[in-house]
């Protein structure tokens, strides 16, 4: 179970390639909900996940360990200005 940023830092570090992350809620582009994605590069501030376009391109997209980004119980929440969650993406642990 990842509970933090610092939690999922050191999973990134030590297992990436076991961690698969899912869109659960996505305010802004409700069509991604349920795409899950791998974990492509990852640096000390942020990580980034394979994500397909809609021209099916496969682009990085950068996740970034910022104020507006909470983690808790392997859920990542981005907030809105308000704190309220607007994407959430749960990590998933495989083996």
């Amino acid at each position: 179970m990842i509970k933090n940023k610092n939690q999922l830092k050191i999973a990134l570090k030590e297992r990436k390639d076991s961690l698969l992350f899912e869109t659960i809620r996505n305010d802004v582009k409700p069509e991604r909900v349920g795409t899950r994605r791998k974990v492509n590069k990852v640096q000390t501030n942020a990580f980034t996940l394979l994500t397909e376009k809609e021209n099916g391109k496969i682009v990085d997209s950068w996740t970034y360990y910022n104020d507006n980004v909470k983690i808790e119980n392997n859920i990542i929440s981005y907030l809105d200005n308000k704190g309220n969650p607007f994407i959430q993406i749960r990590i998933l642990e495989v083996a």
